[in-house]
């Protein structure tokens, strides 16, 4: 039982750990605010009650003229404030004096000195009620909670003193009324005061955790933390902010780039327009394993405007920082792109995690490589990549694998959207923006566009060109929200022909003359001069002869113009195997470990592939590999029997 009740009151009072090791850097983030609001409350508080010293408290209480000294002492510390605050500011100094330590001196001496005098005119209703506005500020200051526990005391203490000394008549229904709304003034305020100081402590825990981990976002909270006291200069350097963070490398013939980034929110700011939302897109090239790629990103956050804002330069900041990495990081740049997706979303996962749910963001995060025109993507709850083919558009997804960034539950097979461009196609990422359009608005209610298929057809009519396309969606309505596009033609032919040799080729092959049609495959001038589909019969060939060294050879030039044949990169992760049982190299176990582990990135539920992979990596001696993989297998395929031969050899 006592348990039971500690555990509650442990729980209504926020009493955590974290509460006595951050208990510095806390009290400093009030001070920083009470700094915010001191100075622009002291030009108000200066002339706030000179009305009431003058005029009011003489007409309604002239027996009681020391009022007249309280109020005019209020407007002196205002005043003094301001002249040292402008003093410390001309020496370029934050004096002590400020901060906290003026918000414990200017609210004790208004809420002490109203306690006094309003306990001897307690029978004044409306004076009462000024006491209960002066009870209820101390919940919304910045202001350690324990400020409720010491400062209320003290003024119920000095309300009651004066009763009793002074005994107004507090026996009318008017007394009775005002007293009450008093005591619930004072059980409010510590109500209100504890929920609004465990929100500010809880977001400032979670402001500081996000700083531990990442500078870039660090500098960016903190600055949006510090600029929160003007709306449209706000807004204004938190552009300043977000801009740098699109990146557009948009350089290269093989791939033509075209971005939009229109913002719901507009606002001006010196004379000029500025847009901000929770949109964001970026393009930058990339090399990965000596191949050029274009790595782009199209994220929407949550929220509105300034919110939005923030998780948009959340995520820009960290992807920025992978970008950054994995150009200077010669280890980051030997992943494949599946591997370097993956360990992207993960990043960018563990970031948004920290907000335990208040900041999510969908995205589509991709790759196109430049040379064989593959495009890897993920979509993370985002509105589906679009084709544009013969001038029609199509989405090329059926379903969506991940949930947004941010989501607590992370999928266990993560899954990479594999796609082979052709030459002259386009695929466009775009925001939901795109589709929801205010088709028609009838007073309060708007009629928002429903229809999924809505921006197929406007691509088509645009003929794929990104700028008429915006031009196309405003024909069909109104926005209602950030847009943003990205599209990215293929100008390469990614597949070659087969050549002139083929067909003999092919007959060969047909009459088991597989000699002859090997030499005749053989006879390009150049491998390169070979077509994908003639390199994969070569390796075949070859290993039909058993010579599975020149096989690999071809097999590995194959994939490496076609990577996005998935059951050819696990043939030849196959073919690696073998090769190990004939040589021992274990670099051969090391090929076939990556590429069939790009297989499992691509296919997680590749029965085939994972038997494969578990024993390369058993005779790699990976034994908390291999039982993982086990695992997942059992779960997937229990009664396969190449799983119980493998289970055996462990």
């Amino acid at each position: 039982m006592y348990q039971h009740f500690q555990t509650i009151v442990s729980r209504f009072f926020d009493l955590i750990p974290e509460r006595n090791i951050y208990n510095l850097e806390y009290c400093k983030e009030l001070d920083r605010q009470a700094r915010i609001i001191q100075f622009p409350g002291s030009l108000i508080g200066s002339i706030a009650l000179l009305g009431f010293a003058f005029d009011t408290d003489a007409k309604l209480h002239p027996e009681f003229p020391e009022m007249f000294y309280f109020r005019i002492g209020f407007t002196i510390l205002c005043v003094f404030y301001i002249f040292l605050n402008l003093f410390n500011q001309s020496r370029n100094i934050q004096s002590r004096l400020e901060g906290l330590t003026w918000g414990y001196v200017v609210y004790g001496y208004v809420l002490f000195t109203t306690s006094f005098f309003t306990g001897r005119i307690a029978d004044d209703a409306p004076y009462v009620s000024g006491l209960q506005m002066v009870v209820i500020i101390l919940s919304f200051l910045p202001l350690p909670r324990k400020t409720l526990f010491i400062y209320y005391p003290i003024s119920i203490f000095l309300f009651l003193t004066t009763v009793i000394i002074y005994k107004p008549n507090l026996n009318t229904p008017a007394t009775d009324y005002s007293m009450q709304n008093l005591i619930l003034s004072y059980i409010l305020g510590v109500f209100s005061g504890l929920i609004i100081e465990r929100y500010r402590f809880h977001s400032f825990l979670n402001h500081l955790r996000i700083t531990k981990k990442n500078e870039e976002v660090t500098k960016a909270a903190e600055a949006l933390q510090a600029l929160k006291s003007q709306q449209d200069g706000d807004y204004f350097l938190t552009t300043l902010l977000f801009d740098p963070l699109i990146g557009k490398e948009l350089d290269g013939n093989a791939v033509t780039i075209d971005t939009v980034l229109n913002q719901y929110k507009k606002f001006h700011f010196r004379n000029k327009e500025y847009q901000l939302g929770g949109d964001y897109l970026s393009v930058y090239n990339l090399i990965l394993q000596g191949k050029r790629y274009k790595a782009f990103l199209n994220g929407d956050a949550m929220g509105k405007s300034i919110q939005g804002a923030g998780g948009a330069i959340v995520l820009g900041a960290v992807y920025n920082s992978i970008i950054i990495r994995s150009k200077m990081d010669p280890t980051s740049s030997n992943r494949s792109p599946e591997r370097w997706l993956h360990d992207c979303y993960l990043d960018l996962q563990k970031i948004f995690e920290t907000f335990d749910g208040a900041m999510l963001v969908s995205a589509v995060i991709g790759l196109l490589e430049e040379s064989t025109g593959t495009l890897y993507f993920i979509n993370l709850e985002h509105p589906w990549v679009i084709l544009y083919r013969d001038a029609k558009a199509s989405f090329i997804e059926e379903e969506i694998h991940y949930y947004k960034l941010g989501v607590m539950e992370v999928p266990s097979n993560r899954f990479i959207s594999i796609f082979q461009m052709k030459k002259g196609d386009k695929i466009f990422c775009g925001s939901d923006g795109k589709d929801d359009l205010v088709i028609s608005h009838s007073g309060k209610y708007r009629d928002i566009n429903e229809d999924q298929n809505l921006i197929l057809d406007c691509i088509e009519k645009s003929n794929g060109e990104l700028q008429k396309l915006v031009s196309v969606l405003e024909t069909k309505g109104k926005y209602s929200d950030d847009l943003s596009l990205i599209s990215l033609e293929y100008n390469l032919e990614a597949i070659s022909k087969p050549g002139k040799f083929w067909k003999d080729a092919k007959r060969l092959i047909k009459e088991r003359q597989n000699a002859k049609a090997l030499e005749l495959l053989l006879s390009y001038p150049s491998a390169l001069d070979t077509s994908i589909l003639e390199l994969k019969f070569i390796t075949k060939l070859y290993e039909k002869e058993g010579d599975l060294l020149k096989a690999m050879e071809y097999a590995s030039l194959a994939l490496e113009n076609f990577p996005s044949d998935t059951s050819w990169m696990f043939h030849t992760s196959v073919l690696y195997k073998r090769l190990y049982s004939i040589y021992k190299s274990q670099s051969f176990l090391f090929e076939s470990q990556e590429l069939s582990e790009r297989v499992r990135l691509r296919q997680p539920n590749n029965i085939r592939n994972l038997i494969h992979l578990a024993d390369v990596c058993r005779l790699l001696g990976d034994k908390d590999r291999t039982n993982y993989l086990v695992q997942a297998l059992k779960k997937l395929s229990p009664e396969n029997k190449k799983l119980e031969e493998l289970i055996r050899l462990l």
